[in-house]
């Protein structure tokens, strides 16, 4: 098959929809496929990255995060599609590169690939507070009209968990599928747990190696909600030592920073870590990971530091909550306050550390591996396209 992706989220440092995409290049080539990604950039070029082909447009920088761009030429757009002439073209942002990707009709198959539940999560909350539930209900009307619009446009539309599946099917989408993402499990083990390494931040903090070493772990931006998790771990200082490894970079690392001074909270900021030996030896360090993201779609960090024997306390709406029992991990109210992270934080910290780790990997035998993924998706569409 040839299948080319249409994204708008490909920054210059990262970010969780171009590791997946990395991923697809790569899967793809050891299965035999040609895949291409269409994103913006800062100049127009073409990138061989994992056996496939990166596509850049230019477009200016977005004024919120300068390391992604504005897929914006709607006419570039479609000569770029029509010159790669895909079997399959994906679709893995609902903005205008969707607009744009099914206006181009000689194409076999289109697929939606569903990265974040963009709707209800971000915008629900906020309204509700404001507006009510019954108002919120009908002002959130119109972008669910847009969204059924446009996976009826599509052939399938593809996301990674039953949870969400079934939320889009409720509010009439069509052609859902549940392909649920999986993670390198080879690449994380508890095994490469480092007491040194872990002593060694700590005490770079200022924090004796009693203490605990929690993570923070994304994409440091607004809807990742870090400065709640920060302002719920400062809380727990008096009671129990602790440090925070932030690993991940963003927009608002210069406000996390300069808040964790403030609170006087201990903070290693470690930015985005491509190593990924490294990436995995210091979560794998960690004693928690306390995720503050209610909508993913999945959660990469949190499926990651549980193959790592890491337990996690994690916010009961998205896909993060769907890792988390009782034995390895806590869940807190998603729209909740920093008091309800540090209750639950607080809660998990005052069981046996061993135990926790134990079944935390144990619990990560359920996510399936990042291979069988691809090979699932490539047989939806395989399967669409012979019907």
């Amino acid at each position: 098959m040839r299948i080319v992706d249409v994204t708008e989220f490909w920054s210059e440092r990262g970010g969780g929809v171009r590791a997946y995409l990395t991923q697809l290049l790569r899967e793809g080539k050891a299965r035999g496929h040609e895949v291409a990604v269409i994103a913006p950039g800062p100049r127009d070029e073409v990138q061989s990255l994992e056996g496939g082909r990166v596509i850049r447009l230019r477009g200016p920088a977005m004024p919120y995060d300068p390391t992604y761009h504005a897929l914006w030429n709607a006419r570039e757009i479609r000569a770029a599609i029509r010159r790669e002439a895909p079997d399959v073209l994906q679709i893995s942002s609902p903005y205008v590169a969707a607009l744009v990707a099914t206006s181009v009709r000689d194409v076999a198959l289109h697929s939606l690939v569903i990265h974040s539940d963009f709707i209800d999560t971000y915008a629900r909350p906020v309204l509700s507070r404001a507006l009510g539930d019954r108002a919120t209900d009908l002002a959130l009307s119109p972008p669910w009209a847009a969204l059924r619009a446009l996976t009826a446009r599509c052939g399938v539309t593809v996301c990674a968990g039953e949870w969400l599946a079934t939320k889009l099917r409720d509010h009439g989408c069509e052609r859902v599928a549940c392909v649920p993402f999986g993670i390198r499990h080879q690449d994380f083990s508890p095994s490469l747990r480092d007491e040194s390494l872990r002593a060694e931040l700590l005490a770079a903090m200022g924090v004796d190696d009693g203490g605990s070493l929690l993570a923070v772990v994304g994409r440091l931006a607004i809807e990742k909600r870090a400065a709640k998790v920060f302002d719920a771990l400062a809380s727990l200082r008096a009671e129990h030592p602790l440090g925070v490894l932030v690993l991940g970079d963003g927009p608002e690392r210069a406000k996390l920073e300069a808040r964790a001074r403030t609170l006087g909270l201990p903070v290693s900021f470690q930015g985005f870590v491509t190593e990924r030996s490294r990436y995995a030896r210091l979560l794998a360090s960690a004693d928690a990971l306390v995720h503050g993201c209610p909508c993913e779609t999945f959660g990469f960090s949190v499926a990651e530091a549980l193959a790592s024997g890491v337990p996690v306390v994690v916010p009961d709406a998205g896909g993060a909550s769907d890792f988390v029992g009782g034995a390895y991990g806590e869940r807190f109210a998603a729209e909740g306050t920093a008091v309800d992270i540090a209750v639950a934080t607080r809660r998990l910290l005052r069981r046996p550390r061993a135990s926790q780790r134990a079944a935390a990997f144990e619990a990560s035998r359920r996510v399936g591996p990042a291979e069988a993924h691809f090979d699932a998706l490539f047989a939806l569409y395989r399967a669409r396209l012979a019907g």
